[in-house]
């Protein structure tokens, strides 16, 4: 921020209206207010504090002592400051709160505090609450800061150089826009400590696995894997040990696949013989008891033989027998159809009988229509 124009009316020790033209001094460097004591230098920081924040510059004066003993009724109390910030330009007007001479009658009324702020593109703002947030919007930093840091009162230099570390950082951050690295060092904090969790994660998982690993005791790399699982290894030479133990065991698993491979071999030439064998035992087996029924169905055999025999010599007696018994059966099939011819005649003879009942039923009725008709 740089004061261009100040003007003052009423304030502090100046009766009438005053004006500090700074424009005067350049627009480089800094600006040395010198002057006997009393002689109004404190006024001007005062007026600028008070033009920008609504506050005194030190924190022994108040904004309700800033309407001078000295001026008239007639006279208003106000600080007026425009100012650079960057290439924009800035005018701020306040009035403190103070008792003015009615304009009819006799008496005093109360003055309201107020402040009204005009900004580059014109636009007047006049609410009070919005003009003193707007302003350290604007020059970035709160009223106890740039009483710090641009306007060093008397008596308040000191509390800059006694405040903490701290209050210093936020101070000094604010005058030199460095919240930006700030935010990045807090980020990098941020990421530090999500890379450093994710690091112990990793090692607690490395420290898992190394200790999963298993060798057998008789191996040369027995010795170097309880120091890793103890953690005396380096994680570099841990992998280049793991990867000596993993091609220790394809070796050792290679061979013993090939004696598996062997062992499969004889398995299955094992395999064939006790096939064999079973195939030849259940052979025996089945041989066996074929034998057995064969001895136990000979004498069966030689009985039937016998019949046999007996049966042969009947043989004509079986011709003859055959013979008649032919004959029989077509006799039985005359037999047969002299039986069906007794029974259609028995059938007719009923159906005759019949026949004649009814005809001499017929008759009687027609002798009985016959009377009755005579």
């Amino acid at each position: 921020m740089r004061p261009i124009k100040l003007t003052m009316s009423a304030f502090g020790p100046y009766a009438k209206k005053q004006e500090v033209d700074f424009e005067k001094l350049g627009k480089s460097g800094l600006y040395l207010i010198t002057g006997d004591t009393g002689a109004g230098k404190t006024t001007i920081f005062d007026a600028i504090k008070y033009a920008l924040y609504g506050e005194a510059s030190g924190s022994n004066r108040d904004s309700s002592m800033f309407r001078s003993k000295y001026a008239d009724d007639d006279t208003p109390t106000l600080v007026e400051l425009t100012f650079a910030n960057g290439d924009k330009e800035y005018t701020v007007k306040r009035n403190p709160e103070y008792m003015k001479k009615k304009a009819k009658g006799d008496g005093y009324t109360k003055k309201t505090a107020g402040a009204e702020l005009t900004l580059p593109n014109g636009d007047v703002e006049t609410n009070k609450k919005a003009v003193d947030a707007k302003l350290v919007e604007i020059l970035g930093v709160t009223p106890t800061q740039f009483s710090q840091i641009a306007m060093i009162a008397q008596g308040d230099f000191l509390k800059l150089l006694l405040a903490e570390t701290k209050d210093r950082q936020v101070i000094f951050r604010s005058i030199f826009k460095t919240d930006i690295y700030k935010i990045f060092q807090e980020k990098v904090k941020n990421d530090f400590s999500e890379i450093e969790k994710e690091r112990e994660k990793a090692n607690d998982y490395i420290s898992q696995y190394i200790n999963s690993v298993v060798c057998s005791k008789d191996s040369v790399f027995s010795i170097d894997l309880q120091k890793a699982q103890s953690g005396e290894m380096l994680t570099a030479d841990v992998i280049e040990l793991i990867k000596n133990i993993i091609k220790d065991d394809s070796e050792l698993l290679q061979i013993s696949a090939e004696k598996l491979k062997a062992a499969d071999k004889k398995i299955d030439a094992i395999t064939g013989i006790i096939t064999k064998a079973e195939e030849q035992n259940k052979n025996r087996v089945m041989l066996k008891n074929t034998n057995d029924k064969l001895q136990k169905m000979l004498p069966e055999s030689e009985v039937l033989k016998s019949a046999l025999e007996k049966e042969k010599k009947k043989e004509p007696q079986t011709h003859e027998i055959e013979k008649n018994v032919t004959i029989i059966e077509q006799q039985l099939k005359d037999y047969d159809e002299l039986d069906l011819l007794a029974k259609k005649i028995k059938d007719n003879t009923e159906k005759y009988n019949l026949s004649q009942k009814s005809l001499s039923d017929n008759e009687k009725q027609l002798i009985k229509l016959g009377e009755s008709l005579g």
